[in-house]
């Protein structure tokens, strides 16, 4: 659906509206008469004849504002930015508190170049325009502005809007995924001029090293991390990620039990802390020792969903499926598109005899497997991750 027919729709209500009080207004039946004229003609995609019934209503109502906001819209939708900001002009004259059409007037005036002038049009507008897509289009616009004067910072609450107003769209994700991945390099660029050799700088390394998987070059860098600031915070818990990451064995689990130890001595309640601990029991085959650590970061974060489903795992194990189906449950309920938690569950109603609701939760394990699975391997490199998460063992049957 074109621009132009969203503004009038969005409009309707204010095509009739002029500058000047209702009742000044002469010839209502027949304004009304080329109004409907123009709305069908634009739905028909036939610009010339809404153009002239517009004209028309201005002809018999000088001051129909709406009626210059929708011509401007229409030139809008054809490139003619500069009688599109003539129009909106013309609008805002008589109605200055039209915010679509001040958006409008942002939008064209930086299509014609004009970055001075487009730019508090766009942040006021920005603020007060109401419908979705058209507050989509104003804060691309000032994204855009904001990137070519390099000020991140200002393109970054942008997007912290558009994030909340159209979580899902696939352009405000890719542009949040720009604009932060940008502060980030910007940030990381700072630093390695200002203090190169600082623990910070150690613990960045340390991550880009995790990321590629050079899990023994990750743990040398969170090493000279601690050794240059034993009191900096996390590192004690991602240096026991790293160590668990590169071998699983014994020694590898005390090692990176002392580390979780750590990071617990300096925040008590620390629950990624505490699930770790639980996964460590968990490899020793001690499902009765991971479930009380699990219990435990539960306590300090219940809507921790991988604890939820490492709690169902460990009592269906420990011939408890009843108690780990109000685990699994939940876990479901706060990640519906976790394929473990449904994969759990169903092992948790298979053990209770509910056949049915065992396939039920297969068969959405399986969907989701199928659907996660062309982008799992950039979601896992891209992805920020706290803790190990929950997975389903390679002897498990699937």
């Amino acid at each position: 659906m074109r621009e132009k027919f969203f503004w009038v729709t969005c409009s309707s209500l204010l095509l009739m509206t002029s500058a000047r009080p209702a009742p000044q207004i002469k010839n209502r039946p027949e304004i009304e008469q080329h109004y409907k004229k123009a709305q069908e003609a634009l739905r028909a995609e036939q610009d010339a004849i809404a153009i002239r019934e517009f004209r028309a209503i201005l002809r018999l109502d000088p001051g129909n504002a709406s009626a210059h906001a929708n011509l401007g819209v229409i030139a809008f939708t054809e490139k003619d930015y500069a009688q599109a900001s003539q129009e909106f002009r013309a609008a805002l004259k008589l109605q200055p508190l039209l915010w679509n059409a001040r958006a409008f007037l942002g939008m064209s005036e930086l299509r014609l170049g004009h970055r001075a002038q487009a730019q508090p049009l766009l942040e006021e507008s920005f603020k007060n325009v109401q419908d979705g897509s058209l507050k989509t289009k104003v804060g691309m616009d000032l994204i855009t502005l904001y990137y070519q004067s390099k000020d991140l910072n200002q393109a970054v609450d942008v997007v912290r809007v558009l994030a909340r107003i159209r979580p899902e769209a696939p352009d405000v994700l890719y542009t949040a995924y720009r604009t932060y991945s940008d502060l980030a390099a910007r940030s990381l660029s700072a630093l390695a001029q200002v203090a190169p050799d600082s623990a910070e700088m150690h613990q960045i390394l340390a991550q880009a090293l995790a990321s590629q998987d050079n899990f023994p070059g990750a743990m040398a860098q969170y090493r000279k991390a601690l050794e240059t600031d034993p009191q900096l915070p996390g590192v004690h818990f991602d240096l026991g990620q790293v160590i668990l990451a590169n071998s699983q064995e014994e020694p590898a689990r005390k090692e990176a039990e002392k580390e979780f130890a750590l990071a617990l001595a300096a925040d008590p309640t620390n629950a990624d802390s505490e699930y770790m601990l639980g996964e460590i029991e968990w490899l020793r085959s001690n499902p009765q020792g991971a479930l009380e650590r699990y219990s435990h970061a539960l306590l300090f974060r219940p809507d921790f969903v991988d604890a939820h489903i490492a709690a169902g795992k460990a009592l269906t194990s420990l011939g408890r499926p009843a108690e780990a189906l109000a685990h699994l449950r939940e876990a479901v309920r706060l990640d519906p598109q976790n394929e473990v938690a449904h994969y759990r569950l169903a092992q948790a109603h298979r053990r209770l005899g509910r056949e049915p609701d065992a396939e039920r939760e297969e068969a959405t394990f399986r969907k989701l497997r199928d659907s996660h699975e062309p982008v799992r391997a950039l979601f896992e490199q891209v992805q920020e991750r706290p803790v190990m998460h929950q997975t389903i063992g390679p002897n498990e049957p699937q």
